[in-house]
């Protein structure tokens, strides 16, 4: 059984013991520290590898935000996978803002405790699965006489608007010309079409949800976004667990 190095941060010692109680029933994790302040888990981060972390929000030194921020984490994919802990639930965007796998309001229960588990490992398998990346290309887009150059992992979501397409970057928003079909005839395998009119790059994915009789995608950014079953078999063997 591949094990989760795990780190838990948090200024209630008390806490860390019920977490760390909870967390005694999965023999999967392994706990490598704890912590009670943002300044000492960050320099831990920086310098040790590590599966997932429990951070609380509200620590001496800088706060799990921060930590969060000074980490530079692409995505909420990308380990280690960071899953805020808190009493209070108006952090929830900046969380996922800033690539938070999950986020888990005090007292954390076992039943929440144990679906982010879940869900932890899913993605940690997932990456264990992925190839080794090749060198990294810019991806163009024509934008009038312009020519733009960007990096895939900049890229969350393509959608269309009317006769244009709107590219939604990390930075900024920008308008091309070009179809769906052109675009995914070239575009990396991490993006899929999830709906007639909608292309994701699935890194940025955090979350798949059930909505009606379609789906619901949660983006790294907080944004939600629809995921027709019609082009489920496009994504959903990059994102949802084989049975």
């Amino acid at each position: 059984m591949q094990q989760i190095k795990t780190v838990i941060a948090d200024d209630e010692p008390l806490a860390i013991s019920n977490l760390k109680a909870k967390l005694a029933t999965y023999p999967n994790i392994q706990i490598e520290a704890c912590f009670d302040n943002g300044d000492e888990v960050l320099a831990y981060l920086q310098h040790n590898t590590v599966d997932l972390v429990f951070l609380d929000i509200q620590m001496p030194g800088i706060k799990g935000i921060e930590v969060l921020k000074q980490l530079n984490k692409s995505s909420a994919m990308a380990a280690p996978l960071i899953i805020l802990v808190t009493a209070y639930d108006n952090y929830a965007f900046s969380a996922y803002e800033h690539f938070a796998f999950d986020y888990l309001l005090k007292p954390v229960s076992r039943q929440r405790l144990a679906q982010t588990l879940l869900d932890a490992k899913t993605a940690l398998d997932k990456q264990q699965d992925l190839p080794v990346p090749a060198a990294q290309s810019k991806l163009t887009f024509k934008t009038g006489a312009s020519t733009l150059l960007l990096d895939d992992i900049d890229i969350l979501m393509i959608e269309a608007a009317g006769n244009y397409m709107c590219v939604y970057t990390l930075g900024e928003n920008l308008i091309i010309r070009e179809t769906i079909k052109e675009l995914m005839q070239r575009l990396p395998a991490q993006f899929a079409q999830v709906h007639r009119s909608t292309i994701v790059n699935l890194h940025h994915v955090h979350k798949v949800q059930p909505h009606n009789n379609d789906y619901q995608l949660l983006l790294s950014n907080g944004q939600t976004v629809a995921a027709s079953r019609r082009f489920k078999a496009d994504w959903s063997s990059q994102l949802l667990p084989t049975k």
